[in-house]
């Protein structure tokens, strides 16, 4: 257990991210989480998350565009993760210096991993403006699935953290990938 989530299992695929944090320097790891990630965990999650930043007194932007980017990635690991993967999920939020640092993952088709990395590059590319203007006409968009789909939770994410967010993957096997989403919130 560290910061009221389970420590991750040294076997799991996001171990060797959790490893490589803890030599990044000084910071302060608020959770840690590898497993399912489902509407309870998510709540856990979210809650250790606002009793450090109540705690060390961030402002109220600060948290917003915090709780922001941890609710959508962790609902877009809830709803998106195939269910034969359901334990491939992971979070980490770290406070160091000057930003938040959140990483969260899962392990999904290959065809939907490179997908969601050229959409990170895309997002990427796009300036404040341009991240506005494509926001809105996702809201209008009325061809949302029922799992969401719309690309509205990478392009909130997007918006709230700084730029670039970078993708992590690695293969799985021939058909499957563990991929990674690590972005940084700055407290300014």
């Amino acid at each position: 257990m560290r910061n009221g989530a389970s420590k991750p299992d040294p076997r799991h695929w996001a171990n060797d991210l959790f490893v490589r944090s803890a030599r990044g320097g000084a910071c302060d790891v608020v959770f840690e989480y590898a497993g399912p990630v489902d509407r309870n965990k998510l709540d856990e999650l979210v809650e250790i998350a606002e009793a450090r930043s109540l705690a060390v007194r961030d402002g109220v932007s600060i948290r917003k565009r915090l709780f922001n980017v941890l609710v959508e990635g962790l609902e877009n690991i809830h709803r998106h993760t195939p269910i034969e993967f359901a334990d491939s999920g992971f979070a980490l939020l770290e406070r160091r210096d000057g930003h938040y640092r959140v990483v969260i993952g899962n392990t999904l088709p290959a065809a939907s991993a490179a997908l969601l990395s050229h959409r990170v590059e895309v997002l990427n590319d796009m300036d404040e403006a341009d991240l506005r203007e494509c926001f809105l006409k996702l809201l209008a968009n009325e061809g949302r699935t029922e799992r969401g789909g719309a690309g509205l939770g990478l392009l909130t994410m997007a918006r709230k953290s700084a730029r670039p967010m970078v993708v992590h993957s690695t293969a799985h096997d021939d058909a499957t990938v563990h991929l990674a989403l690590e972005l940084s919130l700055d407290f300014a």
